[in-house]
């Protein structure tokens, strides 16, 4: 996807402005980053123990918890 989209923008016609190949790397980005459920899988089984465990669920359970969401800038 990476190749597909770094051929596509040097097809071109026009000379690309900073700002046009700012927003697709951004976009390129965004879509090689592990999504919220991902990482959230992955703190939980770096668990050592099932106490550890059980903080680590109440932890993502929090309300005010921050996230990445779909619209996140980076």
């Amino acid at each position: 996807m990476v190749l597909y989209t770094l051929c596509k923008l040097a097809s071109l016609k026009r000379p690309s402005s900073p700002l046009v190949i700012g927003r697709h790397l951004t976009w390129i980005r965004h879509q090689l980053e592990p999504t919220d459920e991902e990482r959230d899988a992955a703190h939980l089984a770096s668990a050592a123990d099932l106490h550890e465990l059980e903080f680590r669920i109440r932890e993502l359970d929090r309300p005010d918890r921050q996230r990445r969401g779909p619209f996140h800038h980076f």
